[in-house]
């Protein structure tokens, strides 16, 4: 890894993809600025590597798998407070100093996010997860996806020269495994993301971890630009 020039700290690695056609370099940052590289044409990865109090970490663990949201709202980042605090109330989410911290959270991140993709709206979806519906190793069919994790094991990718195989055998895939840490801040580019060609095999290759025979409960954060399959926009009603 070399040092990256810039005022946020940051450092980069690469690999290159099966045809040699490309490098897609992967961006490690240690501030939130740093999410920014994702809009270089060569980079694939974004990764904001970054902790949230110890005290916040052992209530989100704490907290009931039955009050944990399963939601989705489209919106603009002032509004997100405002949102997030009415729907975890009608989930039953409690109320208090951490969950606070977990709105403002989710605030900053949609306000990076929408910079960055340079969106009015952000299509913001926090779920809870128990079951392994996204096992599969997979490129996004979006121009960028942000994931972060807040309970559980973080999602688990792979570098370019191993995609092609980890997306043919799957179950079977016995080769390198990355993983993001808890609360680490990813922003993966997807197959149609600026500076790669669509249907050619671009895009980092992802998946979910499998939980459901371990029996983790998972709580992540994703964020998408609008598009048609989004909600309506929240008005505050």
């Amino acid at each position: 890894m070399e040092d990256v020039e810039g005022p946020v700290p940051c450092l980069e690695t690469g690999g290159i993809l099966m045809d040699g056609a490309q490098v897609i370099p992967v961006a490690y940052c240690d501030a939130p600025g740093g999410l920014e590289r994702i809009a270089d044409p060569e980079t694939g990865l974004a990764i904001w590597r970054r902790s949230l109090p110890a005290a916040f970490t052992d209530w989100i663990d704490r907290v009931p798998f039955s009050l944990l949201p399963s939601l989705r709202i489209l919106v603009r980042p002032a509004d997100v407070p405002a949102a997030l605090a009415k729907l975890l109330d009608d989930c039953g989410m409690p109320s208090g100093e951490m969950r606070d911290l977990l709105i403002d959270d989710i605030h900053v991140i949609a306000g990076l996010f929408s910079d960055i993709t340079e969106e009015e709206l952000v299509d913001i979806r926090l779920e809870r997860i128990r079951h392994d519906a996204c096992w599969k190793f997979h490129r996004d069919n979006v121009s960028v996806r942000l994931l972060t994790t807040y309970r559980g094991p973080g999602t688990e990718w792979v570098r370019p020269e191993w995609a092609e195989t980890a997306i043919d055998d799957q179950r079977e895939y016995s080769g390198p495994v990355e993983t993001l840490d808890r609360h680490d801040v990813a922003i993966f580019k997807g197959s149609n993301g600026k500076g790669v060609e669509t249907g050619t095999g671009y895009g980092v290759v992802h998946r979910s971890p499998p939980v459901s025979k371990l029996g983790e409960t998972r709580l992540l954060l994703c964020l998408n630009t609008p598009s048609d399959i989004s909600p309506e926009a929240w008005t505050g009603s």
